[in-house]
């Protein structure tokens, strides 16, 4: 009995590793990010979460799927990214101070940024749904679920520091972060399905 359940939580570390390794890799276009982003969060669910055994399998099927979608979510984050940056050295070449408090809102004009992408992509890879309703629904939730929102916003920030502090371990951290995440936006995302009586068993598929 100890056996397998030490085999479990052993297998469950080898997919979580081998899983942020795989969206490592094919984030490195950066064109892509989104898609590996999607089939991250996606594979992690169906396959540590709720023990499907392929995760290689389980993360390319999703990032097929949802290429074109998340590509597209994907260049929507990064151009509201780049406008956030723009403001940002545009004050700094106007002389604003950067303790001022216009500097500073410019900086947390960023920061719902990360959160509105974990619900969207995670929405993406469980709905097929058009590009407006996924990034309709993406802030929908984060506004809904705004303690969990914050909660992310902590994870992401909890991981970075981990990973100035302890760059050893990047490689397990995508990985990690997107399980630890999903304990937050799971219990959102399947009340969601209840109540558009949509089946929540796509991780048996």
């Amino acid at each position: 009995m100890k056996e397998s359940k030490l085999h479990a939580v052993l297998t469950a570390l080898i997919d979580i590793i081998w899983l942020g390794i795989l969206w490592t890799l094919c984030s490195l276009p950066l064109i892509t990010l989104g898609a590996s982003s999607a089939a991250l969060y996606y594979s992690m669910v169906k396959c540590v979460r709720h023990d499907f055994p392929e995760p290689t399998h389980a993360f390319f099927r999703a990032f097929r799927q949802n290429f074109r979608q998340a590509t597209l979510l994907w260049l929507v984050f990064l151009a509201a990214l780049c406008a956030g940056v723009l403001d940002i050295v545009a004050f700094s070449r106007m002389g604003v101070q950067t303790g001022s408090f216009l500097y500073a809102f410019s900086r947390a004009l960023l920061l719902p940024l990360p959160v509105l992408a974990v619900w969207s992509f995670a929405y993406l890879s469980r709905f097929d749904d058009p590009l407006k309703n996924v990034l309709r629904f993406g802030v929908y939730l984060a506004i809904r679920n705004w303690k969990q929102s914050l909660l992310l916003l902590f994870e992401f920030a909890l991981v970075a520091l981990i990973s100035w502090l302890l760059p050893q371990i990047a490689p397990i951290l995508p990985g990690a972060l997107c399980l630890l995440m999903s304990f937050s936006v799971e219990p959102a995302l399947r009340e969601l399905s209840a109540g558009q009586g949509r089946a929540d068993d796509w991780y048996n598929e």
